[in-house]
């Protein structure tokens, strides 16, 4: 039986647990949000590289992290497999290929699109939850409001693996990055913006009310004309996968027709961590290979030696001629 009236028949052949679906319904609203024709983007690359790096390590080993990271942009030029990486995660990239990576000093919502993993690992451990999303956050963005909403986004994911939901669930991100925003402070020359971050906490705090609307009323509440920008995604993102008014397939729907593929995956991660494993409307593929790296975050299972190589898989997704037609790649 599906977990979603408006979607196709369950993965039966895996479990439900605590945040297994995270990922795979991140993956989801990436797809919904139709940065890459037929297929997801670099957001989910990048935040099943995070998955894998953090399930081996145990947390973040940011110089070895930082490594994956460029094996999966291909080496020599010409083999690149980044499918539409923002013009922030280009620049990162293209500094770190010649050994001296840049972390960006302007707001971004970013980091908020890789913290899965994060959440469902560390869904028990919360301490350990906030340094290691900052150390995710902090490796590619300067910008403390950018590194705490994307500890926000973490603790989202860990509290909706546990069946969190609404203005309970936005007081609990609004206290861990009041966490975040104190940890930071200690270690302020790594930061930018630390002043600017002190007031996420009762921002978050604010958008309390929305949950209880209608998810295209938190669109309009915290949107301009062209859709929301900067930290707004993130921000929205959380307030949107902290909803129960609507279906969770709509939820990612409105998440992905307002703010593209970067709110699809934030509010998606959310989302999927709550419900759990199933299939979605939109055809994710390698859909199996997410759905079992989430059991395996769920379950604490540090192997990855039978799974399939990042970079082997995309690849191949990149060249297979029947995708050849379909993708938008640059």
């Amino acid at each position: 039986m599906s977990l979603f009236s408006d979607s196709r028949e369950a993965l039966q052949s895996l479990v439900h647990d605590e945040g297994a679906g995270a990922l795979l319904s991140a993956a989801s609203g990436d797809v919904a949000g139709g940065l890459v024709v037929g297929g997801y983007s670099a957001v989910t690359q990048v935040a099943t590289v995070v998955a894998y790096h953090v399930m081996v390590n145990d947390g973040i080993d940011r110089t070895r992290l930082a490594q994956e990271l460029i094996v999966l942009d291909g080496h020599p030029p010409g083999t690149r497999t980044y499918r539409r990486p923002s013009s922030e995660l280009r620049q990162w990239l293209d500094a770190a290929h010649t050994g001296d990576p840049i972390a960006l000093d302007g707001p971004s919502s970013e980091p908020a699109t890789r913290m899965a993993a994060v959440g469902v690992w560390f869904r028990r451990d919360p301490e350990r939850l906030v340094s290691t999303a900052i150390e995710v956050g902090r490796l590619t963005h300067l910008d403390a409001s950018s590194v705490a909403l994307g500890v926000g986004a973490a603790a989202a994911v860990a509290a909706s693996s546990l069946a969190m939901y609404g203005s309970d669930l936005l007081f609990g991100v609004s206290e861990t990055v009041e966490s975040a925003i104190r940890l930071m402070e200690r270690d302020e020359f790594r930061f930018s913006g630390i002043g600017e971050a002190a007031g996420l906490p009762g921002r978050i705090r604010a958008k309390a009310g929305l949950v209880g609307e209608p998810p295209e009323e938190a669109v309009r509440s915290m949107s301009g004309d062209n859709g929301p920008t900067g930290l707004d995604v993130a921000l929205l993102g959380i307030v949107l996968g902290s909803s129960l008014i609507a279906s969770p397939v709509r939820l990612i729907e409105v998440a992905a027709m307002s703010g593209g593929s970067e709110l699809g995956a934030i509010a998606g991660s959310i989302v999927g961590a709550r419900v759990g494993l199933g299939r979605w409307p939109w055809r994710v593929p390698n859909e199996t290979w997410f759905a079992e790296i989430g059991r395996r975050l769920s379950a604490g299972n540090p192997e990855v030696r039978d799974l399939p190589v990042p970079y082997a898989i995309e690849e191949r997704f990149n060249l297979s001629p029947e995708m050849s037609g379909m993708l938008d790649i640059e």
